[in-house]
């Protein structure tokens, strides 16, 4: 007789990690949510006829959106490993047999 065939399957997420998966998402909805709103806010000062709120909205959007584009990637390594880190365990369990009927196919 062959042995048994072996699947690999996880666990689920314990609390924590269903928790830190949960930031994660947020940490990404908030980063694109503050770089559109940064967008918004700014461009109505862009097209101000004092040219001093125009350069200052230019530069506060640009100092804004490279802080974000700072702030992004590096947030998303570090929640990133602790989304992979808090994963459920790998367990392998026996594949359920068949019955002979649907190993040997249709009649």
């Amino acid at each position: 007789m062959s042995e048994p065939v072996l699947l690999e399957v996880r666990e689920r997420r314990g609390r924590f990690g269903r928790a830190v998966k949960w930031v994660f998402l947020g940490f990404q909805a908030a980063m694109i949510l503050s770089l559109l709103g940064t967008c918004a806010l700014v461009a109505p000062f862009l097209a101000n006829a004092d040219p001093e709120v125009a350069l200052g909205a230019g530069m506060f959007g640009a100092a804004a959106t490279a802080f974000l584009w700072l702030a992004w990637p590096v947030g998303t390594a570090l929640l990133g490993l602790l989304v992979l880190l808090t994963r459920g365990r790998k367990r392998l369990i026996p594949a359920p047999s068949l019955p002979d009927a649907a190993r040997n196919g249709p009649a």
